[in-house]
């Protein structure tokens, strides 16, 4: 019987350059044909295959862009950042917001003690910073005794001065891992407090009718979010 010279030709496609794979040339029949192309076919792409090298390291790709290494552990992460960036700083649940909360609820037992004590200076206008150290300090166009009243009642209130240094802590933290907004803001330990009015975000943290109705509370952090906006576009210049 005569071999199909389509047959033999597929048969030749299997035959690999590696000297140690040969071909069993007493093929006389399609059958035989068959069965040697499927030993040869093993042999070749099985048995005798060549492994694959074994990597020399096993790191995630890193790709150079303008100078900057990046790569995908390092694009997730962030990310990531960014996430929890926009979370603390914007949403009620943030830590910015929180920890002007904690301050609202203080406040106004501060104001009414100030007015008590001291009811001419209550009605005047004066600030309220946090200093690189973390003391309160009045600020305004008072007298320097009125200021030195004020400062002691409000640093003699320990919650209200935690929420504050955590207030401060928080935006500087988060600020600068934020890519938008008011991480377009150069906002760092030496300019913070002349940044922010505590007393300013303070005076406008308070909810509107509709807000109290939804929210069930006095204290806003959308009035608060548009404050800090307004002081960022005021006092801060931008990156």
């Amino acid at each position: 019987m005569e071999v199909n010279s389509n047959n033999t030709n597929l048969a030749s496609q299997f035959i690999s350059t590696n000297s140690e794979v040969k071909v069993n040339k007493s093929v006389n029949s399609k059958e035989q044909l068959n069965s040697e192309m499927e030993r040869l076919a093993k042999d070749t792409y099985h048995k005798d295959q060549p492994k694959e090298p074994e990597a020399t390291y096993d790191k995630p790709m890193t790709i150079a862009t303008n100078h900057v290494l990046t790569s995908r552990a390092a694009e997730e992460k962030a990310l990531t950042d960014i996430r929890f960036a926009t979370v603390n700083l914007y949403m009620p649940g943030g830590e910015v917001s929180q920890s002007v909360e904690k301050m609202f609820t203080q406040y106004g037992n501060i104001m009414a003690e100030i007015a008590a004590e001291h009811p001419s200076v209550a009605s005047k206008d004066w600030g309220l910073s946090i200093s690189q150290s973390g003391e309160l300090e009045v600020t305004g166009s008072i007298s320097d005794k009125e200021k030195s009243l004020i400062s002691e009642i409000l640093n003699d209130n320990g919650d209200f001065v935690a929420a504050a240094k955590k207030f401060k802590s928080s935006m500087l933290e988060h600020i600068d891992m934020g890519v938008r907004g008011w991480s377009s803001y150069d906002v760092n330990e030496d300019n913070f407090s002349k940044t922010f009015d505590l007393k300013e975000i303070l005076d406008n943290s308070q909810g509107t009718e509709s807000f109290k109705q939804a929210w069930n509370k006095d204290f806003s952090w959308l009035e608060l979010n548009d404050n800090i906006s307004s002081q960022l576009r005021r006092n801060a210049e931008r990156k």
